[in-house]
């Protein structure tokens, strides 16, 4: 049984030096590796699934850590934690678009936002199936109104006057009042916006979550330091006896 004094981290160090030339850059290369694991972990169990609602573990699967390279030049040693640029042939960059802010482009004319409505009520839940994009069934106000009008601010009025005529709910691709395109669900009782039709460009509000899996990581650098020593010192310790 080895008792290493591990409450002085200066003289912890001191003595990881004395004791082998290499112990003391291994165990800050172990450490940084440890980090870097840490920090994966708590973003793929702790962090991404209380921030984002997610239908699948595609994102988590794409979040990984590189260890350090195996040199003994502490200068030069540098792990890393995030989203891989690549994942089963397809490129990623979904985490750093969110991580900094960065805006979304659509891949066709507009970018579908789902509202509240289509969403249960909360950004928290996930889109009720039924309101799934692939499920509705869309109109066009000509479908079913046979001199539709080319205003914008009368598209959900006369939209509401067939749902009230026919005493049915429709699903219809429409302009509000200020020209914004939008679907709406338009019933004899009301006009609730599912999807909005934005520009192509969406931008998206800045969520750092490996920042804070590193931040949660980095609380805890001293007790990895510390028992990265440890394990250092007993290799070391243990060597030494084997050879004797």
């Amino acid at each position: 049984m080895f008792k290493i004094d591990t409450k002085d981290l200066k003289t912890l160090t001191d003595n990881l030096r004395k004791c082998s030339k290499s112990a003391y850059p291994l165990t800050v290369r172990s450490t940084l590796n440890r980090m870097a694991f840490e920090t994966s972990n708590t973003a793929k169990k702790d962090v991404l699934p209380k921030v984002f609602t997610l239908r699948n573990k595609y994102i988590q699967s794409t979040v990984g850590y590189k260890r350090c390279d195996n040199t003994f030049n502490i200068a030069s040693m540098s792990s890393y934690a995030g989203q891989v640029s690549e994942w089963k042939g397809k490129p990623t960059g979904q985490l750093e678009k969110q991580e900094y802010g960065k805006p979304v482009f659509a891949k066709g004319k507009h970018t579908f936002v789902a509202t509240p409505t289509a969403r249960g009520g909360s950004y928290n839940k996930t889109i009720l199936r039924s309101m799934q994009f692939s499920r509705l069934d869309v109109k066009k106000l000509s479908d079913f109104v046979e001199n539709p009008t080319h205003e914008t601010h009368k598209e959900i009025r006369q939209s509401k006057a067939f749902a009230i005529s026919k005493g049915k709910q429709v699903n219809v691709l429409l302009s509000n009042a200020k020209g914004k395109k939008g679907i709406y669900t338009v019933s004899k009782k009301s006009v609730k916006l599912l999807y909005r039709l934005n520009e192509r460009k969406t931008d998206i509000d800045r969520t750092q979550c490996l920042k804070t899996a590193a931040d949660k990581t980095i609380a805890k650098a001293e007790e990895f330091y510390v028992s990265e020593a440890v394990k250092r010192f007993e290799k070391v310790m243990m060597a030494g006896l084997q050879k004797r």
